[in-house]
C-alpha cells in the first residue's frame, strides 16, 4: 500500500443482527459489503446535513475569522492616526510600539498579559512587553523629560495592576 493522504480511511467494528448481514449480503455481495455499508452512512449523513451546509458552515467560519482580523487591525490603524509625530517618530522604535500606545489609547491602560495576548498573541510573553514599556518609558523621558506609562497596582476602573498613560494629551494630536 502507498502512502495516504490527509484523509486516511480507519477501520471500525460493527456489530450488526446475522440477518441484517444476510441482507446486506443479498444486496451488494459479500465482496461489496465495505462499499455498500460506507455508501448506505454516506446518504444517511447527506439526508441529515447536506455536504452543501457543511461547505457553507465553513464559509462562513473562515469570513467570520476574516473579518475579526479586519476589525482588530482597523481599529489600532484608527487609533495609530490619533498619536502625534513625536510618540510616532521619536518615542516609538516600531510599529509593535505605535500598537502598544494606540492600545492604551483605545482602552486607556492594559495588563501585561492582556497586552501581550492583543499584540503578540501569546498571553505569557509578559516580559517582552514589560521591556517594551521600560524603553518606551526612557525614550520619553529623553524626549518630553517625563515618562508617558506608569503602573498602578491595586484596582483601578476594574483592572487590577496595570499600565496606564500618565498623560493621554502627551501622546495624542
Amino acid at each position: 500500500m502507498g502512502k495516504k493522504d490527509a484523509n486516511e480511511e480507519v477501520s471500525i467494528r460493527v456489530r450488526l443482527e446475522k440477518s441484517l448481514l444476510d441482507r446486506i449480503d443479498m444486496t451488494a455481495g459479500e465482496r461489496n459489503r465495505q462499499r455498500y455499508i460506507h455508501e448506505a452512512i454516506e446518504w444517511r449523513l447527506d439526508q441529515d446535513l447536506p455536504p452543501m451546509f457543511l461547505e457553507l458552515s465553513e464559509e462562513i467560519a473562515q469570513l467570520k475569522n476574516r473579518v475579526e482580523h479586519l476589525e482588530r487591525s482597523q481599529a489600532t490603524s484608527v487609533f495609530l492616526g490619533d498619536l502625534n509625530k513625536t510618540a510616532k517618530e521619536q518615542i516609538s522604535a516600531d510599529d509593535i510600539d505605535r500598537k502598544l500606545l494606540a492600545f492604551f489609547i483605545r482602552n486607556e491602560g492594559g495588563t501585561t498579559p492582556e497586552l501581550a495576548e492583543h499584540l503578540l498573541g501569546d498571553p505569557q510573553k509578559r516580559r517582552t512587553i514589560l521591556d517594551r514599556i521600560d524603553r518606551l518609558n526612557n525614550r520619553a523621558i529623553d524626549i518630553i523629560g517625563s515618562p508617558i506609562l506608569e503602573y498602578k497596582k491595586g484596582f483601578v476602573k476594574n483592572k487590577r495592576g496595570a499600565w496606564w498613560l500618565v498623560d493621554p494629551t502627551s501622546v495624542l494630536i
